[in-house]
């Protein structure tokens, strides 16, 4: 009977260390409309509100790039969380990659996807300007006695450090994150309180520092910031639910660690054979095997800001220029690629290092794994 009992516990743990929580925004939004009426109407408008722009706006892909002025408020008791610069900049980093699609392990798309794989045309830049208008770092270190933060019950950690103008400012707080999750976002609607943004555990923010595997790559910042956009999980949070975006497949549930592909083909009673997006920021995959965005998303995130952040198309809180003449000034051209021996190549070869030269004198070294 023992004996039992502990085969019994192994797999309980199995199971629960494989379906770990990733994240909490569903929790905090349910519990959000559960104590704010207007904000539950306000959310019941997002869907119906998101489509009407996306109809009245056909040409949205012509739009300008959007540039978000982020503060990130580090609240930490102990040194390991009082995270470095560089962690905090390796984050920022990250954010302009992924939405950018620059992102190196842009190339593990599958190929049956690359055609709806978006450059998102937003980016993101920590403060120059603070709401009085000084200068600043976009960094705000606040100290705590506070051994962890929960998402709700006692102290939180929007009540430990402020939130800046959220209409103005897309504010991160990171912080020693409890009840097993990476992090969390408030999704946004015409609702927007003072506690909105995104809150990331600082042993997944960035990719240097304190992080830790398999969560080391910045990806869950990349995810929740997807939240406060209006993105939902691909798999719509409930089996084979809708996610509100037409060009991500049907999926029966969240995918964990870093599964094959194709991964469940057909699955929902489909006949799609590539099967589960798992690589989609939006999954509960491991950070190194998400690698992209859908034109869908990309539209859906667009319509976000130009209903509910609508701060975010004009200001001047960054050094980043927010025109899109500037931004394509400063776009990088490949001008060609070499493989090892030196020699120009245009073929793209599997399993093998080819050097892509680039019109700004820098070079990326690829690899596409077949």
């Amino acid at each position: 009977m023992t004996k039992q009992l502990f085969t019994l516990l192994i797999v309980c743990s199995t199971f629960l260390i494989n379906a770990q929580e990733r994240c909490g925004t569903v929790m905090i939004t349910e519990q959000m409309m559960l104590n704010n009426p207007e904000y539950a109407l306000a959310r019941s408008k997002v869907n119906t509100q998101t489509k009407e722009w996306i109809k009245s706006h056909p040409n949205h892909k012509e739009e300008t790039i959007i540039s978000i002025p982020v503060v990130v408020h580090v609240v930490w008791k102990t040194n390991t969380q009082n995270i470095s610069n560089a962690q905090i900049q390796s984050q920022i980093d990250i954010l302009n990659q992924d939405y950018r699609r620059t992102n190196i392990d842009a190339i593990n798309t599958p190929s049956a996807w690359n055609s709806i794989a978006a450059d998102v045309e937003i980016e993101f830049c920590l403060a120059q300007t603070d709401p009085n208008g000084n200068p600043t770092t976009g960094i705000n270190r606040v100290q705590t006695n506070a051994d962890q933060f929960l998402m709700w019950g006692g102290t939180t950690v929007k009540d430990e450090a402020s939130a800046w103008p959220n209409d103005d400012y897309l504010n991160i707080w990171v912080c020693n994150l409890g009840g097993g999750i990476l992090g969390y976002a408030t999704p946004p609607s015409n609702w927007i309180s003072n506690v909105d943004g995104v809150v990331i555990g600082y042993n997944y923010f960035g990719n240097t520092g304190t992080v830790q595997a398999p969560y080391n790559k910045g990806r869950t910042a990349t995810h929740e910031v997807g939240h406060w956009l209006n993105l939902e999980h691909v798999w719509g949070d409930n089996n084979c639910g809708n996610d509100q975006v037409s060009d991500t497949p049907k999926q029966e549930q969240e995918n964990y660690s870093c599964p094959g592909f194709p991964k469940n083909p057909n699955s929902c009673n489909t006949t799609n054979s590539n099967g589960d997006m798992f690589m989609n920021y939006m999954d509960y995959t491991n950070d190194a095997c998400m690698n992209l965005f859908t034109n869908g998303q990309k539209t859906r995130m667009l319509a976000a800001i130009n209903n509910y952040r609508q701060n975010m198309l004009n200001h001047n809180l960054c050094s980043v220029p927010t025109s899109i003449l500037n931004s394509n000034a400063k776009r990088k051209e490949l001008i060609r690629v070499l493989n090892i021996l030196g020699k120009e190549t245009n073929k793209s070869k599997t399993n093998t290092p080819l050097f892509y030269i680039f019109d700004d004198g820098s070079v990326e070294k690829r690899i596409i794994i077949e």
